[in-house]
């Protein structure tokens, strides 16, 4: 532990050479979270701890073991603490891209390399940064986020807002972060986060259906999530790829940059009007049949992109190998020691199956 604080520490200075001080803020903040935090264990044996936040630490155990024994995710010591937070999420996150086409802006950071988002603990600061990005005319996303892994170098904790997750958003949750904990590569954003969205989805699924039951009222919830998630991924992932047809066309008809903005507007407002009508017909979970409108740019657009526009890449795989998700997720760790595009790799073996 201390020689893992010891090399983040110094990854924190270095980067601060290039970043600012950025990044000694957050380690600054992670660092008071990591000292806050309570080991699970002594946390149960008290007898005034609340009846949610013990269910949801009993199920995070569970979880954990079926991670680590059945799909051969890294056997480390991530979520057995537990920090007490009094909001709901964890940070907010930034990311920015061009307007008229898409082009996401980028940090770079030791370790991890490129990334298109930036993190606070702060909200004020993560305000200020998008206004400093919209200074430069850029699209702004501003998103709350629950959980991050910190890639081995600290002991990720619980929080104590997760004590009101369904089971689903918790196994999925444990699982995507553990994904990352256990295959990362770097300056592989889109990769990274496609694969821990495959394996948390279906991991989430499998551990549930093993848990309760396949007639279990908590499997159907899951698969009505997910399906609903998979539908929303879908209708951005549409929209992407429309106004991405209308920025190469612009581009080759030589059109000004307002023409463009123009044009996407129409697009956003067409979508606009029909999505009420939409998540109606759509949706069957009551979160995504009541939700508002989303906050329509390329910013929030790439979020998609970046978590799900090749996961029929990781479906294929997965189909390739018996649907098995353990035997899915041993030729993804292959990947540690390959140095090829991967999923150049992935669609060998799949060729190969």
């Amino acid at each position: 532990m201390r020689k893992k604080a010891a090399v983040l520490l110094l990854a924190l200075a270095a980067s601060s050479l290039t970043s600012g001080c950025y990044v000694v803020r957050q380690g600054v903040a992670l660092l008071g979270h990591q000292v806050r935090a309570r080991n699970n264990e002594k946390i149960l044996s008290s007898r005034d701890v609340e009846g949610d936040v013990r269910a949801m630490m009993l199920l995070v155990q569970e979880v954990r073991d079926y991670a680590e024994s059945v799909l051969g995710l890294s056997a480390d010591k991530n979520y057995t603490k537990l920090v007490r937070v009094e909001r709901d999420y964890l940070v907010d996150v930034v990311s920015a891209c061009e307007k008229d086409y898409f082009e996401p802006y980028e940090w770079w950071f030791p370790i991890v390399g490129k990334v298109p988002y930036k993190g606070y603990y702060r909200r004020e600061d993560a305000l200020r940064l998008a206004r400093r990005l919209q200074r430069k005319d850029l699209d702004v996303l501003v998103r709350k986020v629950d959980a991050f892994s910190t890639l081995g170098f600290f002991v990720d904790p619980l929080y104590s807002f997760m004590a009101d997750y369904s089971m689903f958003s918790i196994a999925d949750l444990i699982i995507h972060e553990q994904t990352h904990a256990t295959v990362f590569l770097k300056n592989q954003v889109q990769f990274n986060e496609e694969l821990a969205t495959f394996v948390g989805w279906e991991g989430a699924l499998d551990f549930i259906r093993r848990r309760c039951g396949e007639d279990s009222e908590e499997l159907r919830e899951g698969r009505a999530s997910l399906a609903d998630s998979q539908t929303y991924f879908a209708l951005m992932l549409e929209l992407h790829d429309e106004l991405e047809r209308l920025y190469v066309e612009s581009r080759k008809a030589g059109l000004p940059k307002a023409e463009v903005l123009g044009a996407r507007e129409e697009i956003f407002e067409a979508f606009r009007e029909s999505f009420p009508e939409t998540r109606g017909e759509v949706f069957l979970s009551e979160r995504f049949q009541n939700m508002e409108t989303p906050p329509l740019n390329n910013a929030y657009l790439m979020s998609f992109v970046r978590y799900g526009q090749d996961l029929d890449l990781f479906y294929e795989l997965h189909r390739s190998l018996g649907s098995d998700l353990s035997r899915t997720v041993a030729v993804i760790k292959e990947l540690e020691d390959v140095k090829t595009d991967p999923k150049a790799f992935l669609r060998t073996r799949i060729r190969e199956q």
